[in-house]
């Protein structure tokens, strides 16, 4: 009697199957983050002008500042915002079946951008000073050391 169906001719082809199927069946992946933390930072040409506002109406016009400081003798506040944009392509194929690792190509980008307003306010609480720094690729410390200033 003939056999119509032979196991072990076939097994070949199985393994073939799924060692290609694991192979051509990788996945590819598009990740885009956007993350904002801490308020836009307000136009201040209006509301605060060098020698004439108070600190009191600074506080009252503006809000609660993100941090407040002493420098070189005057009170500072400081408002700061940062924007984070991240996207990354990433393809795979998942070998872990088969080998221990998998194999996987990725590609990131990051771009940060920070907004900073500083007031500078003297012992009896007069506005000397606003640093306004919008888009910088510098964290708030590093704009505060530079020599940039002004709207």
């Amino acid at each position: 009697m003939p056999q119509l169906f032979n196991i072990s001719r076939l097994l070949p082809f199985f393994m073939y199957l799924f060692i290609v199927g694991n192979l051509v069946t990788g996945c590819v992946s598009y990740r885009f983050i956007k993350a904002t933390e801490g308020r836009s930072i307000p136009p201040t040409s209006e509301q605060c002008q060098e020698g004439k506002t108070t600190l009191q109406e600074a506080l009252e016009t503006l809000g609660a500042p993100d941090q407040v400081a002493e420098l070189e003798g005057k009170d500072v506040l400081i408002y700061r915002r940062s924007l984070l944009v991240q996207s990354g392509l990433s393809f795979g194929i998942p070998l872990a079946d088969i080998f221990i690792s998998s194999f996987d190509i990725s590609a990131r980008g990051t771009l940060v951008r920070y907004d900073l307003l500083l007031l500078f306010f003297t012992p009896e609480g007069i506005l000397t000073e606003i640093v306004i720094e919008r888009g910088s690729q510098h964290p708030y410390l590093k704009t505060i050391l530079s020599d940039k200033k002004g709207d």
